[in-house]
């Protein structure tokens, strides 16, 4: 909770932002969920006043490891262990703050499913810290152990709502889980809940459209004009919104969030900002320790090009890099030793209590074999 601290003192009233991993919507994830090779996304914000100083620091690692580049690029090759750990230097030394979230897609699937589908809120007790906390256990069993059928239906439904689709998804999740399952366990909890939900979707009318969409996610125009489902980097960016909100005890006037230009995704981010504010009118603002909705201020977002902002070049490499680590920790790899150090170094800067550091959005057991310790928001814990 923000309480009575003023954090404004030393956090940074410019932010800077860029992603890695970007590839749609989590509906087009391809054929065994291989999410177009790109299972991992991240975003990374850098905040940080001392613009000047930053460049300076960031001209200072392209000249010296890279002095044929113009500016530094992850895609480029420059988001090298050495590199970031120059760049961690810099940040260190101009006092930036590093807030960064870090999300394996097909752990993302499972917790939307988690909470449509299969958990859909109701009311007001959903807020509440058990009520997460079990989510996320649901979300976990969905991810390590459901068959790439249970996705592949979900995905159908939220393709071509209809009765059938649906029906088909509660189906594929029943049919993987033995009724004979034991609701003593967290899967036979799974299927009970499931199958509750189910219930409630025959008895609220399971032909009505509008019913549909209460047990599917919330679809964007994307920018051919179809609609995408689950984007990582809408999701992400709701996130990194209340958690700049709450590095700043909501003081959020005068704030200017730098993003690096996006042709897809920017009215998409800009009403996903919109909404995020509006939910202090409404009644359904959430507090997190590391993140806070309720907005009583609001900061300005721009899209503007990476040229000649060390800011965005800076959130570029530490976005590129987490986005590598990870989905090469996934894909079974071992990163190098100085890749160890550079990453655990970044995750060090975890802080729950002030909403900086790293916010990662992957199963436990993922996050152990980024050789990390897992560790929800202590809100979502169980009391």
């Amino acid at each position: 909770m923000t309480g009575s601290v003023d954090f404004t003192e030393d956090s940074p009233s410019t932010y800077y932002m860029d992603e890695s991993g970007q590839g749609g919507d989590l509906a087009t994830a391809g054929p065994s969920l291989d999410f177009r090779n790109q299972p991992v996304f991240v975003l990374a914000a850098v905040g940080c006043d001392a613009e000047a100083d930053l460049a300076e620091g960031v001209k200072s690692i392209r000249v010296r490891r890279f002095p044929q580049a113009v500016e530094l690029k992850a895609a480029s090759g420059h988001a090298s262990p050495a590199a970031v750990s120059d760049l961690l230097d810099v940040l260190e030394r101009v006092q930036a703050k590093i807030l960064m979230e870090v999300m394996d897609k097909r752990f993302t699937l499972a917790a939307t499913m988690t909470n449509t589908l299969v958990m859909r809120p109701v009311g007001s007790s959903d807020r509440d810290p058990k009520a997460y906390w079990l989510r996320a256990q649901l979300a976990e069993c969905l991810h390590d152990a459901a068959p790439t059928a249970v996705y592949d239906a979900f995905l159908d439904a939220c393709r071509q709502p209809s009765e059938e689709t649906i029906k088909a998804a509660f189906r594929a999740i029943l049919v993987w889980i033995p009724p004979s399952t034991s609701r003593d366990t967290l899967i036979g909890a799974l299927r009970f809940i499931t199958l509750d939900s189910l219930k409630d979707f025959r008895k609220a009318g399971l032909r009505r459209p509008e019913v549909q969409r209460r047990f599917l996610p919330l679809s964007d125009p994307g920018h051919s004009g179809k609609p995408v489902w689950v984007l990582p980097h809408l999701s992400a960016f709701t996130s990194l919104y209340a958690r700049i909100n709450r590095l700043r005890n909501s003081r959020l006037d005068g704030v200017r969030i730098l993003h690096d230009e996006q042709r897809y995704y920017a009215d998409i981010l800009a009403s996903a900002k919109a909404a995020d504010e509006g939910l202090a009118g409404d009644g359904e603002e959430i507090v997190f320790e590391r993140a806070d909705y309720r907005f009583g201020e609001t900061g300005d977002l721009a899209f503007v090009p990476s040229d000649g902002l060390a800011g965005i070049q800076a959130a570029d490499l530490l976005a590129g890099f987490a986005m590598r680590y990870v989905r090469d920790i996934l894909a079974g790899g071992s990163p190098s030793p100085e890749a160890v150090a550079a990453f655990r170094r970044l995750a060090d800067g975890r802080q729950a209590h002030r909403g900086v550091g790293m916010n990662l959005m992957l199963s436990n057991r993922d996050i152990r074999r980024c050789g990390l310790v897992p560790s929800r928001d202590p809100a979502v814990s169980p009391r």
